[in-house]
């Protein structure tokens, strides 16, 4: 299971960036997919009484494919099926990323007012 703990407000960006946020009720229970994620986010001086925040993350997503999938598709590898579903997931988080970011960034400025 995936969840955020620490400050609020990391949290909150941790939930809208997963998707945690979203109905736990259209989740699927299946073992066909298994997700790890590891988020750090960091505050660091940038001078100037400013900060900016520092993240590191990684995924780890591992799909089963069915053996007769495989099979019945000409060509394919787990190789190929591998590049196909990086280049997608990096895609769909490079479209996300940064409106989380901004929704982040108006969440930490109402937070200090």
């Amino acid at each position: 299971s995936t969840f955020g703990k620490g400050n609020r407000l990391f949290v909150w960006f941790f939930n809208k960036v997963t998707g945690k946020d979203k109905d736990e009720k259209n989740k699927e229970s299946d073992n066909e997919q298994t997700t790890f994620s590891l988020n750090k986010i960091s505050v660091v001086p940038s001078g100037n009484d400013m900060i900016s925040f520092q993240t590191d993350a990684n995924l780890i997503v591992q799909i089963k494919f069915p053996a007769f999938l495989m099979r019945a598709i000409p060509g394919a590898t787990p190789e190929k099926f591998e590049k196909s579903g990086s280049d997608s997931l990096l895609k769909v988080l490079e479209g996300d990323c940064p409106k989380a970011l901004e929704a982040f960034q108006q969440e930490y400025m109402r937070w200090m007012e």
